[in-house]
């Protein structure tokens, strides 16, 4: 069984205020987030979001089972199909809107592996990296 908190950025809690950053040129801040629920098979995040490409909330709730299928809801639509791969750093789920399918990845990411990096892609694409709003404290 894999572990959600493996594939977010490190020291990411639930509550934790992230800043969501996308590319342009260079990675601009373009809202803000946070996870509401951060646990070794579940996460809860709710953001928002403007870029040219999409403007507008971003809430993804998942969770994971041992058997590598999983719940997933993405902006208030539930996948009634969805599963799980995990290889590396990378977690990788695959959800079924109706006829559409969605892949959605995590992973570390970021100078300590701080930030995570959140794609959404199929019917709907974002690439985000999610980094803590406070800098974190150096250890």
């Amino acid at each position: 069984m894999v572990d959600f908190r493996n594939f977010i950025g490190r020291g990411t809690t639930a509550g934790t205020k992230l800043n969501v950053l996308a590319q342009v040129i260079f990675f601009v801040n373009v809202g803000s987030g946070e996870f509401l629920d951060v646990g070794a098979t579940q996460a809860a995040f709710k953001g928002k979001i403007d870029t040219v490409f999409y403007k507008g909330d971003l809430s993804l709730t998942l969770k994971l089972h041992e058997d590598g299928t999983a719940e997933v809801s993405l902006n208030g639509n539930k996948a009634p199909q969805a599963t799980y791969t995990a290889s590396g750093n990378k977690l990788s789920v695959e959800a079924k809107f109706g006829s559409r399918t969605q892949l959605i990845t995590f992973e570390q990411g970021g100078k300590g592996n701080v930030e995570t990096y959140l794609s959404v892609t199929g019917s709907q694409n974002i690439t985000v990296h999610l980094a803590p709003a406070a800098k974190p404290a150096v250890a």
